[in-house]
């Protein structure tokens, strides 16, 4: 289990290192928003989610889903607390924090713990809820349902691989040329 939260983490920490190294991300962003598709169709373990518009405002829960809309130049109107890895009780690992300055953001964040705080997910008053990698069950996407349309993962909880979860979390923002670019730019720092 430890070695899962530092691939997890490594990776988390590509991803936006990869967001930072590359401005055409950030280029591509601005001519989607021009440009944005009636609808997003998101198929998924529960079915299917489907967005009127782009996303303006953006909730995350989980791990690794906040980095996929940082790295994309989103910073979430709320997302869940980092508990491993912390240093002084920020609740945000130190990757996340640094691109949240860099994007002038604050970090709103739900202490999910013992379970998803939905009061504090809807106070969030997010337009869609990313959880593309999350252990969500069937009750809690019906929950999370209610508050804003969900992107959730295609088949088994905790087992969406790093580019499947930018997938689902790039088209649930309108922005999945933007999510494939990320790809091929993580792919490379890697490499």
């Amino acid at each position: 289990m430890k070695n899962k939260f530092f691939l997890i983490a490594i990776l988390a920490m590509c991803i936006v290192f990869s967001a930072c190294s590359s401005n055409s991300v950030k280029n591509e962003e601005n001519t989607s928003k021009e440009h944005a598709p009636d609808k997003i169709v998101l198929d998924h373990a529960f079915g299917q989610t489907i967005l009127d518009k782009k996303p303006e405002r953006v909730a995350t829960i989980a791990w690794g889903n906040h980095d996929v809309a940082l790295a994309l130049g989103i910073v979430p109107v709320g997302f869940s607390k980092a508990n491993y890895g912390v240093s002084a009780d920020k609740g945000v690992l130190p990757w996340t924090e640094e691109k949240i300055k860099e994007l002038n953001g604050k970090a709103n964040l739900f202490d999910d713990l013992d379970g998803l705080n939905f009061e504090a997910i809807s106070n969030s008053k997010p337009d869609v809820i990313l959880a593309g990698y999350s252990g969500i069950t069937k009750e809690d996407y019906d929950t999370l349902s209610k508050i804003a349309p969900v992107a959730a993962y295609k088949s088994k909880p905790w087992q969406t691989l790093w580019r499947d979860m930018i997938k689902i979390d790039s088209k649930a923002l309108g922005m999945e040329k933007e999510g494939d670019e990320l790809i091929k730019n993580t792919e490379a720092r890697i490499s």
